[in-house]
Protein backbone atom coordinates (compact mmCIF):
# COMPACT_ATOMS: atom_id res chain seq x y z
CA UNK A 1 0.00 0.00 0.00
CA UNK A 2 2.79 2.39 0.92
CA UNK A 3 4.61 1.47 -2.28
CA UNK A 4 1.65 2.57 -4.38
CA UNK A 5 1.43 5.85 -2.46
CA UNK A 6 5.12 6.45 -3.05
CA UNK A 7 4.67 5.68 -6.75
CA UNK A 8 1.90 8.27 -6.98
CA UNK A 9 4.10 10.85 -5.24
CA UNK A 10 6.85 10.19 -7.77
CA UNK A 11 4.58 10.79 -10.77
CA UNK A 12 4.93 13.99 -12.70
CA UNK A 13 2.15 16.60 -12.31
CA UNK A 14 0.93 15.89 -15.83
CA UNK A 15 0.54 12.18 -15.09
CA UNK A 16 -1.22 12.96 -11.81
CA UNK A 17 -3.65 15.14 -13.76
CA UNK A 18 -4.19 12.34 -16.28
CA UNK A 19 -4.91 9.83 -13.49
CA UNK A 20 -7.31 12.29 -11.84
CA UNK A 21 -9.15 12.86 -15.13
CA UNK A 22 -9.43 9.12 -15.77
CA UNK A 23 -10.77 8.52 -12.26
CA UNK A 24 -13.31 11.34 -12.74
CA UNK A 25 -14.44 9.82 -16.05
CA UNK A 26 -14.89 6.39 -14.49
CA UNK A 27 -16.90 7.87 -11.60
CA UNK A 28 -19.05 9.93 -13.99
CA UNK A 29 -19.80 6.83 -16.07
CA UNK A 30 -20.74 4.86 -12.96
CA UNK A 31 -23.11 7.62 -11.84
CA UNK A 32 -24.64 7.85 -15.33
CA UNK A 33 -25.19 4.08 -15.45
CA UNK A 34 -26.86 4.16 -12.03
CA UNK A 35 -29.16 7.00 -13.10
CA UNK A 36 -30.12 5.22 -16.34
CA UNK A 37 -30.78 1.95 -14.52
CA UNK A 38 -32.92 3.77 -11.96
CA UNK A 39 -35.00 5.47 -14.67
CA UNK A 40 -35.47 2.18 -16.53
CA UNK A 41 -36.68 0.49 -13.35
CA UNK A 42 -39.08 3.37 -12.69
CA UNK A 43 -40.47 3.13 -16.26
CA UNK A 44 -40.93 -0.62 -15.88
CA UNK A 45 -42.79 -0.12 -12.59
CA UNK A 46 -45.08 2.49 -14.20
CA UNK A 47 -45.75 0.14 -17.13
CA UNK A 48 -46.54 -2.74 -14.78
CA UNK A 49 -48.87 -0.53 -12.73
CA UNK A 50 -50.67 0.63 -15.89
CA UNK A 51 -51.10 -2.96 -17.09
CA UNK A 52 -52.43 -4.03 -13.69
CA UNK A 53 -54.89 -1.14 -13.70
CA UNK A 54 -56.02 -2.02 -17.23
CA UNK A 55 -56.54 -5.65 -16.23
CA UNK A 56 -58.56 -4.53 -13.20
CA UNK A 57 -60.73 -2.30 -15.37
CA UNK A 58 -61.33 -5.07 -17.88
CA UNK A 59 -62.24 -7.50 -15.10
CA UNK A 60 -64.72 -5.03 -13.60
CA UNK A 61 -66.59 -4.41 -16.85
CA UNK A 62 -70.05 -5.89 -16.94
CA UNK A 63 -70.09 -9.07 -18.99
CA UNK A 64 -73.74 -8.85 -20.07
CA UNK A 65 -74.36 -8.99 -23.79
CA UNK A 66 -75.60 -5.79 -25.36
CA UNK A 67 -79.37 -5.73 -25.73
CA UNK A 68 -80.96 -4.88 -29.03
CA UNK A 69 -81.40 -1.16 -29.40
CA UNK A 70 -78.16 -0.35 -27.58
CA UNK A 71 -76.59 0.72 -30.85
CA UNK A 72 -75.72 -2.83 -31.84
CA UNK A 73 -76.40 -3.83 -35.42
CA UNK A 74 -77.65 -7.36 -36.02
CA UNK A 75 -76.80 -9.19 -39.21
CA UNK A 76 -78.89 -12.04 -40.50
CA UNK A 77 -78.24 -14.47 -43.29
CA UNK A 78 -80.85 -15.36 -45.87
CA UNK A 79 -80.83 -18.52 -47.96
CA UNK A 80 -79.77 -18.17 -51.57
CA UNK A 81 -82.73 -17.73 -53.94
Amino acid sequence: MLDSINEVRQLSPLRKLLVAVLVAIVLAQAVAMAMIAHSQVRKAEWRAAAEAQRRTEVAQRPSRPAALGDGVMTVGYTPHR
